[in-house]
């Protein structure tokens, strides 16, 4: 069995690849590094980091986790230099991504997961000397959820 938080992407990925799509089903990658493949629109799904504190409310020894899960959509800009559209190409790609990604249906996949909160969203337009001008809409997630210590690959 995996860490917890890789089940918790895995389940954030399968979600993200429901069709229909803004981007390709086959173009979800569990991982912060971008892809050399020239595979346009795609996702990166990751975590970027966790908290835990012990749990005095429930028995000792359970933790209460909550990891900030990244969604990032990285959209090729159109070669006729139109950087107008591509605003409209990025909020398109949060509205599916936020229309797909909620409590219910991530509870459906991962009944012991607790709590689902999107914390923050960031849009950038990536112009590259040498590489592949983009955009890059970033949204951070919350995840919440239990595990008992010692035993980080079980969600109670």
């Amino acid at each position: 069995m995996s860490h917890s938080r890789k089940q918790i992407r895995s389940a954030i990925a399968t979600i993200l690849r429901t069709t229909p799509t803004a981007w390709l089903t086959s173009a979800v990658w569990e991982t912060r590094i971008q892809s050399s493949r020239q595979t346009w629109p795609y996702l990166l799904v990751f975590a970027e980091s966790e908290d835990s504190t012990n749990s005095n409310v429930n028995l000792a020894g359970i933790y209460d986790r909550v990891v900030n899960v990244s969604v990032v959509a990285l959209l090729r800009l159109p070669g006729s230099g139109d950087t107008i559209t591509i605003e409209d190409k990025m909020d398109t790609v949060a509205a599916e991504i936020e229309t797909k990604l909620s409590k219910t249906t991530l509870t459906a996949a991962l009944n012991k997961v607790k709590n689902l909160t999107l914390t923050s969203t960031a849009m950038d337009v990536i112009i590259e000397e040498d590489g592949i001008d983009h955009a890059e809409l970033n949204m951070t997630w919350q995840v919440r959820y239990f595990t008992a210590e010692g035993l980080p690959e079980a969600l109670i």
